[in-house]
């Protein structure tokens, strides 16, 4: 069957659909009854915060080859943003944090959106008549937009935080929103040629669609910061733990692997394996729950603004090596072992 035409799997519709729906469900309940965000945000915390942090450590330290080949992210990178963050807290505060945890957490999830809608792109041939860069436009409209919209609202507090976003006039907001706008239209006017001419891409399009409502929802109609973060957050999360784990499934497609057993074990097909996938994932992030709170580090303390910053410090040490490191290990060139034209396909 031609890939363009392909229906989708379940898996596709569960990890579209699925964490679409799931996120939009959390931010909802938080906007319609304030009072719910912390315990929304408490099982955003627990089931999917560590551990899509986690997943990125099963690519980075789990196989001798992945240690071999990052072994600078591993030993030095660590190190160095430790120190930029205590360097950033003394001299702005746990403001001056949460401002660039704001600005990373935004360019960490578009990238991350970005690079799977090229999944999908591969998956169905390339779409050589559909053009790349323009897409890749499209993709970042809504968020630029929604991140300007967030700009020009001037909040004065994140998570509990003293918070501080650069002013944007909101001429420019309206101006960013009508390009926006104008690609947005023009790629459904594209999708609906394809269509009619039998080669629309499915997944990619159902995709795409998906993003454009994340994003939008998430910083222009919500109107509420840490639900539209949130939103964001939950969608970003639940992608990332489950593309990791169809990752490692499809690398060690072909059995355990004795040099990474563990890992290639849990990742064998089969339920029972999937499910100790995950209940592994949550038990590694497991002492951090418990770490931080000890430090200082948990919700109450955040509410009663008692939070100490070195915990504060330490979880976006952790935060924004993951960023770093994500941004090298997924590259194609990295991953030569792995098929990536099959990677979201569930085998």
């Amino acid at each position: 069957m031609d890939a363009v035409r392909a229906r989708l799997t379940g898996f596709d519709l569960l990890f579209i659909l699925g964490t679409l729906t799931l996120a939009c469900t959390m931010a909802s309940v938080t906007v319609f009854w304030p009072l719910l965000f912390i315990p929304m945000l408490t099982v955003h915390s627990w089931l999917f915060g560590y551990e899509h942090l986690w997943s990125t450590y099963t690519k980075l330290l789990l196989h001798p080859d992945d240690r071999r080949r990052h072994l600078t992210l591993i030993l030095l990178i660590p190190i160095f943003i430790l120190m930029g963050m205590l360097l950033l807290g003394q001299t702005f505060g746990l403001k001056g944090i949460y401002v660039l945890y704001f600005f990373g957490q935004f360019f960490h999830t578009v990238r991350q959106s970005w690079g799977l809608t090229q999944v999908y792109r591969r998956r169905a041939g390339g779409i050589a008549w559909d053009s790349e860069r323009l897409s890749e436009l499209t993709i970042w409209s809504v968020p630029i937009w929604g991140f300007l919209h967030r700009c020009a609202e001037r909040p004065d507090e994140f998570l509990f935080q003293d918070f501080w976003l650069p002013p944007i006039p909101q001429s420019l907001v309206h101006l960013v929103g009508l390009m926006s706008v104008l690609l947005w239209m023009y790629w459904f006017y594209l999708r609906l040629v394809d269509y009619k001419r039998g080669r629309l891409a499915i997944g990619h399009s159902l995709y795409m669609i998906s993003h454009l409502f994340v994003f939008f929802g998430a910083y222009i109609l919500i109107g509420e910061i840490c639900s539209g973060w949130l939103l964001v957050n939950v969608w970003h999360n639940v992608q990332y733990i489950a593309f990791v784990w169809i990752y490692n499934r499809n690398r060690f497609l072909q059995g355990v692997d004795p040099r990474s057993r563990f890992l290639s074990w849990l990742s064998q097909r089969g339920a029972g394996h999937g499910a100790l996938y995950f209940l592994v994932t949550v038990l590694l992030a497991l002492p951090f729950y418990y770490l931080l709170p000890e430090l200082g580090y948990s919700l109450d303390g955040l509410i009663k603004n008692t939070a100490v910053p070195f915990a504060v410090t330490l979880a976006m040490t952790l935060t924004f090596h993951h960023y770093i490191v994500d941004g090298i290990i997924w590259k194609r060139q990295n991953n030569s072992d792995v098929d990536f034209e099959k990677l979201l396909k569930f085998q």
